[in-house]
């Protein structure tokens, strides 16, 4: 395979790259090197939601082989597993500020969001092996999910980089993976997104995005500029066309499979979307009240209509989305 490249260039240890520093979220790799297939815990049809408990999540793990769960509890987050007692800590630490940012940020933004009334479940593996064997992730060698935010079970499951052979800048790992699938996670228990709902795929994975430029250490507040995508949004579309609004908003599967280098670039779009439309005061209503009614739909026959009413013409939207991405580009 030394040799082969994917579309736009990118060769196996960019893949496996790109899938380690968390850049595609809750994502798996399966066939051909450049295709990409996103796992069922995000994006898949909606099922009926039914939160994990922790006896059940226990009794997982013990079914997995990995003993009996260490258990940390913080003000509004549980964690279980088999991670390090320093691990739990700090990642529930990680979610704590995260979620401190969170409701900050839309709440000084006017949108309608609540805190969870009981803790939110985090699952804290060793490191990769544990993680797969929870998930029932095939141990191929390969690249696998770096975090998952299960929208059934309404859990964070996360490992610790620290303990994955020649991993680098492994303190950085664990806080961008927290980051995204965690914001996942509020997203679904503030009541800005409805599990059960139907909602573009491109606003879920926009949001996770919008989440993960976080400091190592300390508070940091949300929305900061993700330099990772806006180096996407500047490289990728010298190989890699560019994926009308429209496309991004209405076909889920853009973002689910496909060539690696257009889902690449359908995340930087994303993330470049919801970012515009939290920060541009005058798109900000809109899409405040688009996610309100996307909460009362079920199917996905609505959502252009939907859409249309509260973000305009999605021609119009994809012409501001692009004049957008090129002041974010010019701005690093």
């Amino acid at each position: 395979m030394k040799g082969r490249t994917a579309e736009g260039g990118f060769r196996r240890r960019d893949l496996l790259g790109a899938t380690a520093a968390g850049l595609l979220g809750a994502s798996t790799w399966s066939g051909a090197l450049a295709e990409f297939q996103a796992p069922a815990s995000l994006g898949a049809t909606p099922t009926p939601a039914r939160d994990a408990d922790e006896a059940e999540v226990g009794r997982k793990l013990r079914e997995c082989g990995l003993g009996e769960p260490g258990r940390l509890r913080s003000n509004h987050y549980l964690a279980l597993g088999d991670a390090s007692e320093s691990f739990m800590r700090s990642t529930l630490t990680d979610c704590e500020l995260l979620s401190i940012a969170y409701f900050r940020h839309f709440e000084e933004r006017g949108f309608e969001v609540r805190r969870p009334e009981r803790p939110l479940l985090v699952v804290a593996f060793r490191d990769e092996r544990s993680f797969g064997r929870y998930h029932g992730i095939p141990p191929t060698g390969g690249a696998q999910p770096v975090g998952i935010y299960d929208k059934v079970a309404n859990t964070l499951s996360v490992f610790d980089w620290r303990n994955v052979p020649m991993a680098s800048r492994a303190s950085n790992k664990n806080v961008q993976t927290v980051s995204h699938e965690g914001t996942h996670q509020l997203t679904f228990n503030s009541g800005l997104l409805d599990r059960q709902a139907d909602v573009s795929l491109a606003i879920v994975e926009g949001l996770g995005t919008y989440g993960e430029p976080r400091k190592v250490l300390g508070e940091s507040d949300l929305g900061r500029l993700n330099v990772q995508r806006v180096d996407d949004l500047a490289k990728l579309r010298r190989t890699v066309a560019w994926i009308p609004a429209r496309d991004l908003l209405m076909d889920d599967a853009i973002l689910r499979q496909g060539l690696f280098g257009r889902v690449l670039l359908a995340y930087a779009e994303s993330w470049a979307l919801v970012h515009y439309l939290l920060n541009d005061k005058e798109r900000r209503p809109g899409f405040r009240d688009y996610l309100k009614l996307a909460r009362t739909r079920t199917t996905p026959e609505h959502r252009r209509a939907d859409l249309e009413r509260h973000l305009g013409d999605l021609d119009d939207l994809d012409r501001e989305l692009q004049a957008y991405a090129v002041r974010l580009v010019r701005s690093l």
